[in-house]
Protein backbone atom coordinates (compact mmCIF):
# COMPACT_ATOMS: atom_id res chain seq x y z
CA UNK A 1 0.00 0.00 0.00
CA UNK A 2 1.59 3.32 -1.04
CA UNK A 3 1.35 6.51 1.20
CA UNK A 4 -1.14 8.36 -1.13
CA UNK A 5 -3.58 5.36 -0.52
CA UNK A 6 -4.05 6.45 3.08
CA UNK A 7 -4.97 10.34 2.08
CA UNK A 8 -8.25 10.77 2.19
CA UNK A 9 -10.21 13.03 -0.22
CA UNK A 10 -11.61 16.59 1.05
CA UNK A 11 -14.75 15.81 1.17
CA UNK A 12 -14.14 12.18 2.62
CA UNK A 13 -13.10 14.16 6.27
CA UNK A 14 -15.41 14.54 9.07
CA UNK A 15 -17.80 17.23 8.82
CA UNK A 16 -19.40 19.32 11.68
CA UNK A 17 -18.95 19.50 15.76
CA UNK A 18 -17.23 16.40 17.54
CA UNK A 19 -19.85 15.14 20.05
CA UNK A 20 -17.45 12.76 21.92
CA UNK A 21 -17.91 13.85 25.54
CA UNK A 22 -15.17 11.34 26.42
CA UNK A 23 -12.73 12.87 24.13
CA UNK A 24 -13.87 16.33 25.72
CA UNK A 25 -12.94 15.25 29.20
CA UNK A 26 -9.88 13.82 27.63
CA UNK A 27 -8.74 16.92 26.33
CA UNK A 28 -9.04 18.89 29.72
CA UNK A 29 -7.68 16.30 31.90
CA UNK A 30 -4.61 17.08 29.72
CA UNK A 31 -4.67 20.64 30.40
CA UNK A 32 -6.56 21.97 27.42
CA UNK A 33 -9.21 25.02 28.37
CA UNK A 34 -12.89 24.70 27.68
CA UNK A 35 -12.90 27.50 25.31
CA UNK A 36 -10.07 26.17 23.16
CA UNK A 37 -11.76 22.49 23.29
CA UNK A 38 -14.87 24.51 22.29
CA UNK A 39 -12.92 25.33 19.20
CA UNK A 40 -11.32 22.79 18.23
CA UNK A 41 -14.77 20.49 18.38
CA UNK A 42 -17.20 23.32 17.06
CA UNK A 43 -19.45 23.12 19.67
CA UNK A 44 -20.73 25.37 22.30
CA UNK A 45 -18.46 25.91 25.13
CA UNK A 46 -21.48 25.55 27.47
CA UNK A 47 -21.76 22.52 26.89
CA UNK A 48 -18.18 21.49 27.67
CA UNK A 49 -18.41 23.02 31.10
CA UNK A 50 -21.58 20.80 31.57
CA UNK A 51 -20.05 18.02 30.52
CA UNK A 52 -16.86 18.54 33.15
CA UNK A 53 -19.29 19.97 35.82
CA UNK A 54 -20.82 16.76 35.66
CA UNK A 55 -17.90 14.62 35.21
CA UNK A 56 -16.27 16.48 38.83
CA UNK A 57 -19.52 15.70 40.43
CA UNK A 58 -19.26 12.16 39.89
CA UNK A 59 -15.59 11.89 40.09
CA UNK A 60 -14.16 14.87 42.12
CA UNK A 61 -10.95 13.47 42.56
CA UNK A 62 -10.62 13.52 38.93
CA UNK A 63 -11.74 17.61 38.83
CA UNK A 64 -8.97 17.64 41.54
CA UNK A 65 -6.04 15.88 39.61
CA UNK A 66 -7.12 18.52 36.48
CA UNK A 67 -6.93 21.03 38.43
CA UNK A 68 -3.38 20.52 39.69
CA UNK A 69 -2.91 19.95 35.60
CA UNK A 70 -4.46 23.82 34.58
CA UNK A 71 -2.67 25.18 37.46
CA UNK A 72 1.18 24.10 36.45
CA UNK A 73 3.57 25.47 33.93
CA UNK A 74 2.97 23.25 30.56
CA UNK A 75 6.03 21.11 29.73
CA UNK A 76 8.66 23.12 27.75
CA UNK A 77 11.37 20.59 26.54
CA UNK A 78 13.51 23.13 27.12
CA UNK A 79 12.27 25.72 24.92
CA UNK A 80 10.91 28.90 27.50
CA UNK A 81 8.60 30.17 25.05
CA UNK A 82 6.40 26.98 25.58
CA UNK A 83 5.93 27.76 29.33
CA UNK A 84 2.97 29.38 31.53
CA UNK A 85 4.16 32.14 33.29
CA UNK A 86 2.19 33.14 36.36
CA UNK A 87 1.01 35.56 35.04
CA UNK A 88 -0.11 33.50 32.23
CA UNK A 89 -1.54 30.99 34.79
CA UNK A 90 -3.91 34.09 36.80
CA UNK A 91 -5.45 34.78 33.64
CA UNK A 92 -6.37 31.37 32.94
CA UNK A 93 -7.67 31.26 36.18
CA UNK A 94 -9.95 34.62 36.02
CA UNK A 95 -11.36 33.35 32.91
CA UNK A 96 -12.52 30.03 34.84
CA UNK A 97 -14.19 32.33 37.03
CA UNK A 98 -15.41 34.74 34.46
CA UNK A 99 -17.31 31.96 32.83
CA UNK A 100 -18.75 30.28 36.16
CA UNK A 101 -20.02 34.07 37.04
CA UNK A 102 -21.77 34.31 33.29
CA UNK A 103 -23.03 30.90 33.76
CA UNK A 104 -24.46 30.92 37.16
CA UNK A 105 -24.96 33.94 37.76
CA UNK A 106 -22.92 35.04 40.46
CA UNK A 107 -19.81 33.93 42.48
CA UNK A 108 -18.49 30.69 43.57
CA UNK A 109 -19.58 29.76 47.01
CA UNK A 110 -17.49 26.99 48.72
CA UNK A 111 -19.79 23.88 48.93
CA UNK A 112 -21.71 24.47 46.00
CA UNK A 113 -19.77 22.08 43.98
CA UNK A 114 -16.13 21.14 43.04
CA UNK A 115 -15.90 23.34 40.73
CA UNK A 116 -17.20 26.07 42.82
CA UNK A 117 -14.72 24.78 46.17
CA UNK A 118 -11.97 25.45 43.74
CA UNK A 119 -12.22 28.64 42.29
CA UNK A 120 -13.82 30.10 46.00
CA UNK A 121 -10.07 29.18 47.12
CA UNK A 122 -8.81 30.77 44.46
CA UNK A 123 -10.91 34.17 45.14
CA UNK A 124 -10.05 33.98 48.81
CA UNK A 125 -6.70 33.88 47.67
CA UNK A 126 -6.89 36.89 45.52
CA UNK A 127 -8.68 38.52 48.97
CA UNK A 128 -5.56 37.66 50.70
CA UNK A 129 -3.59 39.45 48.17
CA UNK A 130 -5.61 42.58 47.85
CA UNK A 131 -5.59 42.80 51.85
CA UNK A 132 -1.82 43.50 52.19
CA UNK A 133 -1.63 45.24 49.01
CA UNK A 134 -0.02 42.97 46.65
CA UNK A 135 -2.61 42.28 43.62
CA UNK A 136 -2.04 44.68 40.60
CA UNK A 137 -4.32 47.20 40.12
CA UNK A 138 -5.26 45.62 36.46
CA UNK A 139 -5.90 42.67 38.12
CA UNK A 140 -8.12 43.96 40.69
CA UNK A 141 -10.12 45.83 38.02
CA UNK A 142 -10.56 42.85 36.17
CA UNK A 143 -11.56 40.81 39.58
CA UNK A 144 -14.15 44.24 40.01
CA UNK A 145 -16.12 43.56 36.80
CA UNK A 146 -17.04 40.43 38.04
CA UNK A 147 -19.05 42.11 41.17
CA UNK A 148 -18.09 42.66 44.49
CA UNK A 149 -15.87 40.04 45.57
CA UNK A 150 -14.00 42.20 47.85
CA UNK A 151 -17.40 43.10 49.86
CA UNK A 152 -18.32 39.44 50.21
CA UNK A 153 -15.81 39.05 53.21
CA UNK A 154 -16.88 39.82 56.66
CA UNK A 155 -16.22 43.08 57.78
CA UNK A 156 -12.96 45.55 56.59
CA UNK A 157 -9.44 43.88 56.55
CA UNK A 158 -8.06 47.28 57.11
CA UNK A 159 -10.16 48.07 60.35
CA UNK A 160 -9.65 44.74 61.59
CA UNK A 161 -5.69 45.13 61.32
CA UNK A 162 -5.73 48.40 63.36
CA UNK A 163 -8.30 46.84 65.82
CA UNK A 164 -5.55 43.52 66.37
CA UNK A 165 -2.94 46.19 66.53
CA UNK A 166 -4.55 48.16 69.49
CA UNK A 167 -5.31 44.76 71.09
CA UNK A 168 -1.97 43.73 71.17
CA UNK A 169 -0.84 47.40 72.48
CA UNK A 170 -3.46 46.80 74.93
CA UNK A 171 -2.00 43.19 76.05
CA UNK A 172 1.37 44.83 76.14
CA UNK A 173 0.90 47.73 78.14
CA UNK A 174 -1.40 45.76 80.72
CA UNK A 175 1.08 42.21 80.93
CA UNK A 176 4.88 44.10 80.05
CA UNK A 177 5.49 41.51 77.07
CA UNK A 178 4.07 40.16 73.95
CA UNK A 179 1.20 37.70 73.34
CA UNK A 180 2.72 34.18 72.93
CA UNK A 181 1.77 31.52 70.99
CA UNK A 182 0.80 28.73 74.18
CA UNK A 183 -2.83 27.47 73.62
CA UNK A 184 -2.48 24.97 76.51
CA UNK A 185 -0.97 27.84 79.55
CA UNK A 186 -2.15 30.87 77.55
CA UNK A 187 -5.55 29.73 75.17
CA UNK A 188 -7.15 33.56 75.71
CA UNK A 189 -3.58 35.30 73.98
CA UNK A 190 -3.40 32.34 70.78
CA UNK A 191 -5.56 34.71 68.46
CA UNK A 192 -2.76 37.79 69.08
CA UNK A 193 0.05 35.58 68.83
CA UNK A 194 -0.80 34.12 65.80
CA UNK A 195 -1.49 37.91 64.27
CA UNK A 196 2.00 39.00 65.69
CA UNK A 197 3.75 35.92 64.51
CA UNK A 198 2.08 36.81 61.09
CA UNK A 199 2.86 40.62 60.84
CA UNK A 200 6.66 39.24 61.70
CA UNK A 201 6.70 36.46 58.66
CA UNK A 202 5.66 39.20 56.00
CA UNK A 203 8.18 41.51 57.06
CA UNK A 204 10.96 38.62 56.77
CA UNK A 205 9.16 37.82 53.33
CA UNK A 206 8.87 41.34 52.47
CA UNK A 207 5.52 41.74 52.11
CA UNK A 208 4.10 43.97 54.99
CA UNK A 209 3.12 46.99 53.95
CA UNK A 210 5.09 50.27 54.40
CA UNK A 211 2.47 51.84 56.34
CA UNK A 212 1.70 48.80 58.43
CA UNK A 213 5.54 48.18 59.62
CA UNK A 214 5.55 52.08 60.46
CA UNK A 215 2.20 51.53 62.79
CA UNK A 216 4.21 48.34 63.94
CA UNK A 217 7.64 50.18 64.78
CA UNK A 218 5.40 53.27 66.39
CA UNK A 219 3.01 51.28 68.72
CA UNK A 220 4.82 48.41 69.59
CA UNK A 221 8.96 49.19 69.33
CA UNK A 222 10.37 45.97 69.36
CA UNK A 223 7.65 43.60 68.08
CA UNK A 224 9.89 42.25 64.86
CA UNK A 225 12.22 40.77 67.57
CA UNK A 226 10.60 37.20 68.64
CA UNK A 227 11.39 37.03 72.75
CA UNK A 228 9.35 34.35 73.79
CA UNK A 229 6.52 36.59 75.69
CA UNK A 230 9.73 38.83 77.55
CA UNK A 231 8.79 42.16 78.59
CA UNK A 232 10.69 44.49 75.77
CA UNK A 233 10.83 48.06 76.14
Amino acid sequence: MRFDDLILAEDDYPQGACENRQEWLLMYSRGVPPTVIATWCRVDVRRVHRAIDRQAERHPEWFDRCWLTHDQPAPSSNRRRYRRSREQVWWEHHAHMSAYVARVGGLPAQNDSTEARMLYRWLENQRRNHDVGRLAHDKAAALDRLGEWVGTRKGSPDELWVRRLEQVQRFRDETGRFPVYDPQRHPEEKILAVWLGRQRTWLRKGRLRTDRQDALGEMLPGWDRPTGGACIG
